[in-house]
């Protein structure tokens, strides 16, 4: 790779959480800029909503490592559920999850992903996760690196790295102060020398995503702005090309 070059990943989060989600994705690769996407595959729509992502062979499609929402698919990783089999969220499952059973779940979650067809790209997480819980993050290069698959960090990240990663991630496309046309044009103008993500939600509305997720209305103005012919301008003056994990 020519590290003069400035390559950039727009990873759309949570491919499979809603039909309404999905298509919001689908719709911001189709007509605009969106070059990735990471799948969560424990949700009721994940198998059809990743058929559907076969028809877009220019997609990139990654795992979305959920490890607090829904169940596991694991029988038994009794340190990250509650009495219900339910993932713990927050502060319960940062204190309370054993490396083993992260590492047994993201296996399950990733063999599922590859069993559907998915030539996986890359790994990533729901709500960062594998960057919160303390040693998550070494034990996700550890079996990303027998898969030999890129992983997701910070770009300020101190662990050593045993499995690819960009150069650069940026999340602060999110969120109503930081969705405009504007924003999304400075953080392009600037990138950095190497590879960068910019992470993104986009969506459309549907009833399962208003029971599930308090990121609802921003989902929608993130398509807009994806979709937006400014951007895409922005991208050709500025000499960024658009790739996916597939190609670092």
């Amino acid at each position: 790779m020519d590290l003069k070059q400035r390559r950039l990943i727009i990873n759309a989060d949570d491919f499979g959480l809603s039909p309404g989600v999905t298509a919001g994705i689908l719709y911001a690769h189709q007509y605009g800029l969106v070059s990735s996407t990471t799948a969560m595959v424990n949700t009721s729509f994940s198998k059809d909503c990743l058929q559907e992502a076969k028809h877009y062979s220019y997609l990139g499609i990654g795992l979305h490592f959920v490890l607090d929402a829904g169940q596991p698919l694991s029988p038994s990783v009794p340190s990250l559920t509650d009495n219900k089999n339910n993932f713990l969220k927050g502060k319960d499952l940062v204190e309370n999850a054993k490396g083993t059973d992260i590492k047994e779940e993201l296996k399950r979650q990733l063999e599922l992903l590859l069993s559907w067809g998915i030539d996986v790209t890359h790994i990533d997480s729901h709500h960062h996760m594998h960057l919160h819980i303390p040693g998550a993050l070494e034990i996700v290069y550890e079996v990303a690196h027998d898969y030999k698959l890129p992983v997701r960090v910070f770009t300020n990240t101190t662990v050593t790295a045993t499995a690819p990663r960009t150069d650069y991630f940026h999340f602060n496309f999110y969120g109503e102060n930081n969705l405009t046309e504007e924003y999304l044009i400075n953080m392009i103008t600037n990138l950095d020398q190497g590879t960068s993500e910019i992470m993104c939600h986009p969506g459309f509305l549907d009833t399962w995503l208003t029971k599930t997720s308090s990121y609802q209305q921003m989902r929608m103005k993130e398509v807009e702005i994806l979709v937006s012919n400014r951007i895409r301008k922005c991208l050709d003056e500025q000499n960024v090309q658009l790739v996916h994990y597939g190609g670092i």
